[in-house]
């Protein structure tokens, strides 16, 4: 695929710009807001709520999912 991808960048590069950003567009997580508001996660396991990532300061273990 990334072969193609370099020919387009050559051929067009204008609509190869285009179409990369409208791929990393549909990257982004359905939950994900995109105003910049950060995302909370909670424990599976004691159920305390942050915003620093999966690990949990408390139970010392990646059991953080985010929350809706």
């Amino acid at each position: 695929m990334s072969l193609i991808w370099s020919l387009k960048k050559l051929i067009d590069p204008i609509r190869a710009r285009e179409e990369e950003t409208e791929y990393r567009e549909h990257l982004v997580m359905p939950g994900q807001q995109e105003s910049g508001d950060p995302i909370s996660y909670r424990c599976k396991a004691c159920g305390l709520i942050d915003e620093r990532g999966d690990y949990c300061p408390d139970c010392l273990a990646h059991t953080m999912e985010p929350v809706k």
